[in-house]
């Protein structure tokens, strides 16, 4: 089914929408000062009544720091800290450690803005979104090179249910979920997601999860993260690398479960990430850095599909097993939300 496109504002409830609480949550590793921008932009959020989670995956103690002196005993922070290594338990740990209605996810090299997350909450007043989606752009950005990462400019509304490509709705660095859903699913795959075998992907595979298991999901152009792209050529090969890569695993893991949808979503990808991409970089931009891009995904989800065959999967929740953690083995008693007011 093809996603419903409207302007914003349109296709939402008239009343005013239910009173959800809400958790903002911070996966960091080893970042330092870079979460401290991220968590002051939540913290000056329009949005008062919410608890704001950091993740605190470091080896070192500079991340906490940074969040202390931010934070300034402000009751809405609390740190996680976890020897646990990877995106997706750092996400799966905040649905344990929560009893939150909704889930907000930024990432600490980005920043929201003051609206970001009453603009993602309105779209819950509809018990059928299980997910929504906003905008992710450069800080500054005024128009497209080609080479933006985690990128997402659309202002219109669009409402998706059914099968579509899921990096056509959004990213994981700007999302809210509802966290039953998530739990329903069987949380994010710890063999996906920065700091897992695959090293990326887990967003597109949630997104791609929850819309198998009929939940709609909603992208709104009103909740804006502007995303940092701080990385060096280097590494930014790498993280292109890895997405290819994770891609194809993705998608072969859906496959092996016996989704042929899964084959359609190896297609579009490979043709409109790589072929397309490869192209415009030649002719639009005549850059080589979107070329290498697109090179990039039109080789290596190959990699990604037949490492995919050295992992067992779990077919009730499509989450590949034998992983040597499951994100409910790391749960513990949620905190108390705080009380939550009509007003804000």
């Amino acid at each position: 089914m093809n996603p419903m496109t409207q302007p914003e504002g349109a296709g939402r409830g008239s009343s005013a929408p239910p009173t959800l609480s809400a958790t903002v949550a911070i996966p960091t590793r080893n970042r330092g000062p870079m979460i401290e921008e991220c968590l002051r932009s939540v913290l000056a959020l329009d949005h008062k009544n919410v608890r704001i989670l950091v993740i605190d995956q470091s080896t070192d103690d500079e991340t906490r720091r940074a969040v202390e002196a931010v934070s300034v005993g402000d009751p809405r922070v609390s740190i996680l800290s976890t020897n646990t290594v990877g995106a997706s338990i750092s996400r799966n740990l905040a649905a344990s450690t929560t009893a939150s209605d909704v889930i907000a996810f930024t990432d600490d090299d980005c920043i929201v803005d003051a609206g970001w997350l009453d603009a993602l909450l309105a779209e819950f007043a509809d018990p059928r979104v299980v997910a929504a989606y906003g905008r992710t752009v450069p800080p500054g950005f005024t128009t497209r090179n080609g080479t933006e990462v985690a990128f997402k400019e659309s202002t219109e509304r669009r409402v998706y249910a059914g099968r579509v490509p899921p990096w056509h709705i959004g990213h994981g660095a700007n999302m809210a979920v509802r966290r039953s859903a998530l739990i329903n699913v069987g949380g994010y795959d710890l063999a996906l997601g920065p700091g897992s075998p695959f090293r990326s992907g887990e967003d597109l595979d949630i997104a791609y999860r929850l819309e198998a298991a009929g939940g709609r999901l909603v992208y709104t152009g009103s909740a804006i993260a502007y995303h940092r792209d701080w990385r060096d050529w280097a590494s930014r090969r790498g993280v292109e690398r890895d997405y290819g890569i994770a891609a194809g695993a993705a998608f072969m893991k859906h496959l092996r479960c016996g989704d042929a949808y899964a084959a359609r979503l190896f297609a579009t990808w490979t043709w409109e990430l790589g072929v397309r991409r490869l192209g415009a970089g030649l002719l639009k931009w005549r850059s080589f850095k979107p070329m290498y891009f697109g090179y990039c995904q039109l080789v290596y989800p190959w990699i990604g599909a037949a490492r995919s065959l050295r992992l067992p999967i779990d077919q009730g929740t499509r989450v590949y097993a034998g992983h040597p953690v499951r994100w409910a083995e790391r749960a513990v008693q949620p905190k108390p939300e705080p009380q939550t007011s009509p007003s804000r």
